[in-house]
C-alpha cells in the first residue's frame, strides 16, 4: 500500500515538473473583447506568477499593461528558479475593464498563444447636443471614469459594461451636465443640455424676507432673494445661510424653477395650562401647544414633554393628546405635596418653549381627589385653572406684601395677648 502511495506521489511530481521548465521564459499574448467580440481598448491587464523560489523572490506581479486599439497586449514571463522541483507553473491573470475585474488562470508553457478575455460590455455611442439640438462640439464627455471629447458632429464612442447605472456628462457652459442611463446592449444615447431659470426666496415663519447668504455651487450671494437665468443645471447645490442656522435644500429645476427656503425662528405657544386631581390620585397636567405662523414648522410631539419635581426628586413623562390637548399624568402624589412642573414644547426646527408651574395638592376629609390647589406659570406663556383653585403669579409684589402685613398683624396680636397674661 505505502508503495503505491509512493508511486503515485512520484508520477504526480512528474507530470507536474514537466509542465513548465525551471527558468522559462513564456511569452503571452491577450486580446479583450466585448459581448459581441470586439476589441476593447484601455483594458488593464497584470500578470501574478512564480520569478522564482530559491532566492526567495517567490510571486510577483507585474506592471499594467493597456490593451491597444485591437484590444492586444503581449509580454514575456521570466522565471529565474534553477531548480525544477520547486518551479510553480501557474500564472494568475487579471484583466480590468469599465470597474469590472475578470481573472483567469493559465499554465506557463502550456496556454493558447492568443488568450481572450471576453467582458459583458457593449458600444455606447453619446451625442450631445444645446437645448436647440445643435451639437456640443469639440466639448469634454465622460462616461463612467473614461474621459474623451466629442467630434464635430457632437459623437463620443465607448465601450461599456452591461449596467443600469451608467454614469453620463458632459462639460458645458463652465458646467457639467450628467446623466444616469440603463446600457444592456449596443446603445445611442442623446444627451441635451437644457437652460434652465432658477428663482429662490428666503424668509421667516411670518412670511417676512430674511437676508441670507446664498451659494448657488461655487457662486455666493447676500440677501432675501436669488434670480439666476440660463443655467445648464438641473440639480445646483445650494446652501442657505441665516445667522447660525444653514439649509440644503433639494433642487430639481427639471420639475419647478421656483423654491423657498424657510427659517422657523418663533418657538411654539404653551396655552391653556391646567391641572387635575382624578379619582384615583393621579395629578393631570394638561395645556395646548401651538406653532401659529403660517410658515411655522409645526410642533414636534415626540418632543413636547413634562418635567416635574415632588419632595426633592424631578421626573419627567411624555405627553400624549387626549380631547384636543396635551396631557401630562404624575402618578399619585403624596397629600400637601407642592408639586412643581416644567412644560416643554419644541418645533421642528428645534425652537424650544417652556413654561413652569406649580400645584398644591390636598385632599378632603373623605380623602378623595377633589381638594383644592393652584397652578402657578411663573414664566412664559401658559394660562390655566384649577377646579377650587386659582391662577396666582407667585412674583406679585402686592400679593407679597399683603401676606407680609397679614403675618406681622397676627405675630403683634400673639404678642399682645402673651403680655396681657404677663401682666395679669
Amino acid at each position: 500500500m505505502l508503495k503505491n502511495i509512493l508511486l503515485l506521489a512520484l508520477l504526480a511530481s512528474a507530470v507536474y515538473a514537466a509542465e513548465c521548465e525551471a527558468g522559462f521564459r513564456d511569452p503571452v499574448r491577450v486580446q479583450v473583447l466585448d459581448a459581441k467580440y470586439r476589441p476593447i481598448p484601455n483594458a488593464t491587464v497584470t500578470f501574478t506568477y512564480q520569478k522564482d523560489y530559491t532566492t526567495g523572490k517567490g510571486y510577483i506581479t507585474t506592471n499594467p499593461l493597456y490593451t491597444g486599439a485591437d484590444g492586444k497586449v503581449s509580454t514575456v514571463l521570466t522565471n529565474t528558479e534553477q531548480l525544477d522541483s520547486r518551479v510553480r507553473c501557474d500564472i494568475k491573470m487579471n484583466v480590468t475593464y469599465d470597474g469590472v475585474t475578470h481573472t483567469e488562470s493559465i499554465t506557463a508553457q502550456h496556454h493558447l498563444a492568443d488568450e481572450q478575455v471576453r467582458f459583458d460590455a457593449y458600444s455606447l455611442t453619446v451625442k450631445a447636443v444645446d437645448k436647440s439640438g445643435a451639437p456640443l462640439a469639440n466639448s469634454p464627455i465622460r462616461v463612467n471614469a473614461m474621459q474623451s471629447t466629442t467630434n464635430g458632429l457632437g459623437l463620443a464612442y465607448f465601450i461599456v459594461n452591461k449596467n443600469s447605472n451608467v454614469d453620463v456628462a458632459v462639460s458645458y457652459r463652465g458646467a457639467v451636465v450628467s446623466k444616469r442611463i440603463s446600457v444592456q446592449n449596443d446603445t445611442f444615447y442623446t444627451l441635451q443640455a437644457l437652460l434652465y431659470n432658477f428663482m429662490l426666496n428666503v424668509m421667516d415663519d411670518s412670511g417676512n424676507p430674511l437676508d441670507a447668504i446664498i451659494l448657488v455651487d461655487t457662486q455666493g450671494y447676500a440677501g432675501s432673494a436669488v434670480s439666476i437665468e440660463d443655467t445648464p443645471l438641473a440639480r445646483p447645490s445650494v446652501s442657505v445661510t441665516y445667522g447660525l442656522l444653514t439649509k440644503m435644500p433639494e433642487i430639481d429645476l427639471s420639475q419647478r424653477e421656483s423654491y423657498t427656503v424657510v427659517f422657523d425662528l418663533t418657538p411654539p405657544a404653551i396655552t391653556g395650562v391646567g391641572a387635575e386631581l382624578t379619582a384615583e390620585h393621579d395629578l393631570l397636567i394638561s395645556f395646548s401647544v401651538e406653532d401659529p405662523h403660517t410658515y411655522a414648522s409645526g410642533p414636534s410631539a415626540d418632543e413636547i414633554t413634562v418635567s416635574y419635581n415632588v419632595g426633592g426628586v424631578t421626573r419627567t413623562v411624555p405627553a400624549f393628546v387626549q380631547g384636543g390637548k396635551y396631557v401630562a399624568e404624575i402618578s399619585r402624589p403624596p397629600d400637601n405635596s407642592l408639586v412643581r412642573f416644567t412644560i416643554t414644547a419644541k418645533d421642528k426646527e428645534g425652537n424650544t418653549q417652556t413654561v413652569e408651574g406649580e400645584y398644591l395638592v390636598q385632599y378632603n376629609a373623605q380623602g378623595n381627589g377633589t381638594g383644592t390647589g393652584t397652578v402657578t406659570p411663573p414664566a412664559g406663556n401658559g394660562t390655566g385653572s384649577q377646579p377650587g383653585g386659582q391662577m396666582l403669579p407667585t412674583d406679585n409684589p402686592l400679593l407679597l406684601a399683603g401676606a407680609g402685613l397679614v403675618g406681622l398683624a397676627v405675630l403683634w396680636v400673639v404678642y399682645n395677648y402673651i403680655r396681657g397674661l404677663s401682666s395679669g
